[in-house]
C-alpha cells in the first residue's frame, strides 16, 4: 500500500507541475523541467511498476523483456529523445509534446524498474553505465557551451540544468553501485 501511495503521489506531482498553477515553473526555468519534473516522471513509473509487480498481474511482460534488455533499450531511447533541445522545446510549447513526454517517461520508469529486477548485474552496469555517461556529457555540454540550446529558455537556466543533470548522473551511478554492493554483501 505504501509503494502504492508513493507511486500515486509522485505521480500527481510531476504530472501536477505541467498543469496550469504550476506550469509556469516548467516554463519559466530548465531546472525545473529536465531536473526536477523529468525525473519524477520516471520515478513515478518506477513506484507504480514496484507497486504493480507485488500484485503478480504482470505476467505478460516476463516473455517480452527477457532479462531486461528490451526494457533498458526503450527506457533509454525515450530518455535520449527527452534530452534533445528540440524535444524539451516541443514540450514547452505544444500540449501535444508535453502529453507525450508526461506518458512516455513514465513508461521509462516503469520498464526501468521491471528490466531491474529481472536482469543480471553486468547488464544492468552497461546500461548504468551508458546512461550515466549520457547523462554528465550532456551536462558537461549544457555547462561549457556558449550556445543557447533550448529557444525557451535562458543560457543561464540551461548552466543550472547541466549542473544537476551531471549530478543526478553521477547519483544515479552511486546508487547502482551502492545497491550492487549492497546485494553481494548479502548473498555471502
Amino acid at each position: 500500500m505504501r509503494r502504492l501511495l508513493l507511486a500515486l503521489g509522485s505521480t500527481i506531482f510531476a504530472v501536477g507541475l505541467s498543469s496550469p498553477p504550476w506550469r509556469y515553473l516548467i516554463e519559466q526555468s530548465m531546472v525545473w523541467h529536465m531536473a526536477i519534473q523529468m525525473p519524477l516522471l520516471v520515478l513515478a513509473g518506477w513506484c507504480a511498476m514496484r507497486a504493480l509487480s507485488q500484485q503478480r498481474s504482470l505476467y505478460w511482460l516476463a516473455p517480452w523483456n527477457r532479462y531486461g534488455l528490451t526494457g533498458f533499450i526503450t527506457a533509454l531511447v525515450i530518455l535520449a529523445y527527452w534530452m534533445l533541445p528540440l524535444a524539451i522545446d516541443r514540450a514547452v510549447v505544444l500540449p501535444q509534446a508535453d502529453l507525450l513526454k508526461l506518458l512516455t517517461l513514465f513508461i521509462a520508469g516503469f520498464l526501468l524498474q521491471h528490466s531491474f529486477s529481472c536482469s543480471p548485474a553486468a547488464l544492468q552496469l552497461f546500461f548504468v553505465g551508458y546512461m550515466v555517461s549520457m547523462m554528465t556529457w550532456l551536462g558537461s555540454y549544457f555547462i561549457t557551451t556558449d550556445l543557447r540550446l533550448c529557444n525557451a529558455y535562458s543560457l543561464e537556466t540551461q548552466v543550472q540544468t547541466g549542473w544537476a543533470i551531471a549530478a543526478i548522473g553521477i547519483g544515479l551511478g552511486a546508487l547502482w553501485v551502492g545497491s550492487a554492493l549492497l546485494r553481494i554483501r548479502n548473498s555471502n
